[in-house]
């Protein structure tokens, strides 16, 4: 075996000289699937991050642990932040802001392709009004990052310090630095030896495994679960892991064919539903009592049960599936779920 770049109290001490916030309920549990397991007959482990503790939990809990410890060393007094409308990390955001005492403002982009399921304030959105952000929308094909800009121009104008989170940033890197030392502990207590660790990914959640597991020398394959039709993301995970590793000194270099990375279950699009995400939402709530989301983990964990049919995944696999979190937006589907589930309202 080769040896690691840094022991696991080295990278724990390179993360603490970081600044950084307590928001989340850390480590998260990691529970086996004893039931989906031996249906599928593959064993899987579920990383818990829907339980981060934070307005419902979710990944992005330690993604704002970092960014929102750099805009509170910045002396910043402001958060701006935007994404989609039913946007898991636009929530966390707000419910941070509210418990650090910073204004939030949201930059929330409308898709008339999803809200045809659910236009009113419901889910993630409705969240964002009960934590007291200021909330506005633009249309689909606004540029968000000078959307959000412009926002920030205005509370400037009125003598606030805006900081403004920009898409990715490093903070998730380091925060799934984090997800992934508590990882190596929990399968060290239970004995066992991961072969995959399975998630949905759009960039920067990724880039704090990959970082990781080479830093570690770790012989776990990790696979990004694609939301979107993206273009470009091994470049970006790449690039991103390059500049972490750079921040906390670590002799690391990534290219993007070291990026594992598949779009292949997105389906129609963003948002949109697949019948494979709604077959996956299904098995994990009945045989596990977990609820997946639409958006994001269904999409990851039908990755799981393809490769597992197919036999890309075997008994002598041990995988370890992240629930990023999302359960929120479920709410925001209704319609989509009540026709998929074949029930009827009245």
């Amino acid at each position: 075996m080769v040896s690691s770049v840094v022991t696991e109290t080295e990278l724990w001490e390179r993360l603490g000289k970081l600044p950084r916030v307590q928001l989340g309920n850390f480590p998260t549990p990691l529970e086996p699937l004893q039931r989906i397991s031996k249906f599928l007959g593959v064993q899987i482990f579920i990383k818990r991050d829907d339980l981060t503790g934070l307005a419902f939990g979710g990944n992005k809990t330690r993604h704002l642990e970092f960014g929102l410890g750099q805009a509170i060393h910045d002396g910043c007094d402001v958060v701006v932040n935007g994404a989609a409308v039913q946007s898991n990390y636009c929530r966390q955001t707000a419910a941070a802001c509210a418990k650090l005492g910073l204004k939030c403002a949201l930059v929330l982009r409308r898709n008339p392709e999803i809200e045809r399921l659910k236009i009113e304030p419901q889910g993630n959105l409705l969240l964002d009004y009960l934590f007291g952000a200021d909330v506005r929308f633009i249309g689909p094909d606004e540029d968000l990052e000078e959307a959000k800009e412009r926002v920030a121009e205005e509370y400037r104008a009125k003598g606030h310090k805006p900081f403004v989170i920009r898409h990715p940033d490093l903070s998730g890197g380091f925060g799934y630095l984090i997800c992934l030392l508590e990882l190596v502990e929990q399968c060290r207590q239970f004995g066992i030896k991961p072969t995959h660790i399975v998630h949905s990914s759009s960039t920067p959640t990724q880039v704090g495994f990959v970082v990781g597991i080479k830093a570690l020398r770790l012989d776990w394959q990790v696979l990004g679960v694609s939301p979107s039709h993206s273009h470009r993301v091994q470049e970006r995970i790449a690039e991103l892991s390059n500049l972490v590793a750079e921040r906390l000194g670590l002799p690391l270099q990534f290219s993007p064919d070291e990026i594992n990375f598949t779009t292949d279950f997105v389906g129609e699009g963003y948002g949109v539903p697949t019948p494979e995400a709604i077959e996956a939402m299904k098995l994990m709530a009945q045989m596990e009592g977990i609820v997946l989301d639409p958006v994001y983990t269904a999409k990851a964990f039908a990755a799981i049960v393809a490769m597992a049919r197919d036999g890309r995944l075997t008994s002598e696999h041990t995988v370890i599936f992240v629930h990023t979190g999302g359960t929120p937006a479920l709410f925001a589907y209704q319609p989509a779920l009540v026709q998929a589930l074949g029930l009827t309202s009245g």
